[in-house]
C-alpha cells in the first residue's frame, strides 16, 4: 500500500449547513496582530512533542518559562495534555506514548497509532483553549511528524466542534487567532478538510428531524456542491425511482410525510486518476426510524435521528474528496428516507419488488435499513462501461446485533475481498477509527427464507442478526468487491477526540485515509 505525499493547497472553504457554516479553531475571528506584535488579550501556547522526539532537548527548545518541578512532572505524564501556567499565559504540552510503552494485540488492530494519540490529547486543549478566552494561540511542533502534525490540528478542529454554537450563533465565543510554526507544507490545509468533513457528518446526523427530512436532506447536500467542477449531484425524486422500479426504498418512506429519494454525487476529478474505474460508497439515510408498524418503544426511538448516519458519513467523505482534490473517482449515493407510522406505511407480510427484480418479505418494518439499501446498492453495481465501480462499501446503522457484539466504538466490518478488507481495517487503525472483521457466515442465510417470495429481510430471532443482514445485503451486490461497515454513528462523548454527546462522523478519517493511499 503506497501512500501518496498531498500537495501543498488552501483549504476549502467551510460548508454551509442550512445556512450556518461549521465552526471550527484553526480558522479563528481575531483580527491577525501587526507583524512583530503580540494580540490584544491572552495568548496561548501549544508544544506538540513528537513520539520519537527526546523531552529535554525538545523543552530546551520550546523555551518554556516553568518550574523545576513542572518539567519533573511533564516528564511522567507523557501520554496526557498537561497544562503550565507562565507569566507569559497558559502553555499545553502533549507528547504521545515513545514506542514500546503500550501494551500490542490483535496483530496491532487497536493499537493507538501516533496521529490518534496526538489528536485526543489536543482535543481536549481545544475546548480549554476556548474557555480561556485566547486572544491568540500559537501551536508549534517539536519533532513531530507530518502524521503527527495532522493529527494534532484535528483534533483541535474535532474538540471545538459544538451542534449548540453552530445551530445558535450567538452563543459561540470568538476563536482564537491561530499560528502555526514548524509544519509541513499543506499539512492546515489537510486538517481543515478532514476534521470539516467529519464535523459536517457529526452535524447532519445532531440535526433534528424536524430540520433533516428526506427533502430538505437532498437539498443540502445539492447545495453544498453547487458551482462545483468535479462533483455533480443527481437527486432521484418518487417520480424517477418509480420509474427505476426501487420498490424497496419506496415501500419504507410510503408512510412519510415527505417521499423518499436517491442522491447520487458523482465526483470525477480532473487530470489523471489513480485507479481505471471509480469507487462506490452508498449510505443509509433513515432520516427518523419509528420502526415503522413494527413501531420501537419510546427509550429506543429516542436516538433515532441518528439512524441516517450512514449517510452522513458519506456525505462527510464525498466533501473531503472534492476539497482534498482527490485523484480517484468515486460515486456517492444517499439512500433517504423516513419511516413513519401511518396509513400508507408498509405492513409486515408485504412483499415488496426490489429493483433487480428480487422480491422481499416483510418480516419486520423495523428491519428497514438494509431495503432502502439494497435499491441503492443495485443502483451502483449496475452502473456500465467507465462508470463500473472497482468496489463497493456501504455504511449503516444497521443493527443492535452489532452494538451488543462490539460495542458502541468498533465498526463491525464485512468484506467479500480479503486484501479489501485488510487495507480497511489498516486505515482505521492508523486513522483511529477502528474496526473488526465480522464473517459472511452463509448458512444463516437460511434465517431468511420466506415460502412466499425470494427471501425475507429478517429472520425470527435475534441471534446473527448482524451477520444476516449483511447476508440479506450481499445479494446485491453482484460480483463487485464489496465492504459493508455496520456503525453506530453516535459518541457519548469524551473518546476519539469529540468531546460531547451526539454524531461521531465514524468511518470518514479511515476512509480518507484508505483513499488516500490505494492504488489498482
Amino acid at each position: 500500500m503506497v501512500v501518496k505525499k498531498s500537495k501543498t493547497r488552501a483549504a476549502a472553504a467551510r460548508p454551509d449547513v442550512f445556512g450556518l457554516p461549521l465552526g471550527g479553531l484553526l480558522l479563528g475571528d481575531a483580527p491577525a496582530p501587526a507583524k512583530g506584535k503580540k494580540a490584544a488579550g491572552l495568548c496561548g501556547r501549544l508544544l506538540v512533542i513528537g513520539q520519537d522526539t527526546k523531552l529535554e532537548p525538545a523543552l530546551a527548545q520550546a523555551a518554556l518559562d516553568w518550574a523545576d518541578w513542572q518539567r519533573e512532572r511533564f516528564a511522567k505524564k507523557r501520554g496526557e495534555a498537561f497544562l503550565v501556567q507562565t507569566k507569559d499565559g497558559p502553555a499545553w504540552l502533549v507528547a504521545p506514548l515513545a514506542r514500546g510503552q503500550t501494551n500490542s494485540q490483535h496483530d496491532g488492530l487497536f493499537d493507538a497509532s501516533p496521529y490518534t494519540a496526538v489528536r485526543d490529547l489536543t482535543a481536549a486543549v481545544a475546548a480549554a483553549a476556548q474557555d480561556h478566552g485566547l486572544a491568540e494561540l500559537s501551536i508549534e511542533f517539536l519533532g513531530a511528524n507530518a502524521d503527527e502534525q495532522l493529527g494534532a490540528l484535528v483534533g483541535l478542529e474535532l474538540g471545538a466542534y459544538r451542534f449548540r454554537q453552530v445551530r445558535q450563533p450567538a452563543t459561540a465565543p470568538a476563536r482564537p487567532q491561530v499560528t502555526i510554526t514548524n509544519a509541513d507544507d499543506g499539512v492546515e490545509a489537510r486538517a481543515i478538510d478532514l476534521a470539516t468533513a467529519t464535523n459536517l457528518a457529526r452535524h447532519l446526523v445532531n440535526l433534528p428531524p424536524a430540520d433533516l427530512s428526506p427533502a430538505s436532506y437532498a437539498a443540502m447536500a445539492t447545495a453544498l456542491f453547487k458551482g462545483s467542477p468535479t462533483m455533480s449531484v443527481e437527486v432521484w425524486d418518487l417520480k424517477r425511482l418509480q420509474k427505476e422500479k426501487m420498490g424497496l426504498l419506496i415501500g419504507v418512506g410510503q408512510g412519510a410525510s415527505e417521499p423518499p429519494c436517491l442522491v447520487h454525487l458523482r465526483y470525477r476529478p480532473k487530470g489523471k486518476t489513480r485507479l481505471k474505474q471509480p469507487l462506490a460508497f452508498v449510505g443509509k439515510g433513515i432520516t427518523f426510524d419509528t420502526g415503522g408498524l413494527d413501531i420501537k418503544d419510546a427509550g429506543s426511538m429516542r436516538l433515532m435521528k441518528k439512524d441516517m448516519g450512514g449517510s452522513a458519513s458519506v456525505a462527510g467523505l464525498a466533501y473531503w474528496v472534492e476539497a482534498a482534490e482527490l485523484d480517484v473517482a468515486c460515486d456517492f449515493y444517499l439512500a433517504i428516507a423516513e419511516n413513519a407510522v401511518d396509513k400508507d406505511a408498509f405492513h409486515p407480510s408485504d412483499i415488496l419488488v426490489a429493483r433487480n427484480g428480487q422480491t422481499v418479505e416483510i418480516d419486520n418494518t423495523d428491519a428497514e435499513g438494509r431495503l432502502v439499501l439494497a435499491d441503492a446498492i443495485d443502483v451502483a453495481v449496475t452502473q456500465k462501461g467507465k462508470d463500473a465501480p472497482a468496489a463497493l462499501f456501504d455504511l449503516a446503522t444497521l443493527t443492535g446485533a452489532m452494538r451488543i457484539a462490539l460495542g458502541t466504538r468498533l465498526g463491525g466490518m464485512f468484506a467479500s475481498d480479503d486484501g479489501l478488507s485488510d487495507l480497511v481495517l489498516r486505515a482505521g487503525q492508523a486513522r483511529g477509527d477502528p474496526m473488526w472483521r465480522m464473517p459472511l457466515y452463509q448458512d444463516y442465510m437460511a434465517q431468511l427464507k420466506s415460502t412466499v417470495a425470494d427471501v425475507a429481510n429478517s429472520g425470527p430471532g435475534r441471534f446473527g442478526g448482524a451477520i444476516t443482514a449483511a447476508l440479506f445485503l450481499g445479494r446485491f451486490v453482484g460480483q463487485v468487491p464489496w465492504v459493508h461497515i455496520d456503525m453506530y454513528g453516535w459518541t457519548e462523548g469524551g473518546a476519539g477526540g469529540l468531546l460531547e454527546p451526539g454524531g461521531n462522523g465514524q468511518c470518514i478519517q479511515a476512509l480518507a485515509q484508505l483513499l488516500e493511499s490505494i492504488e489498482d
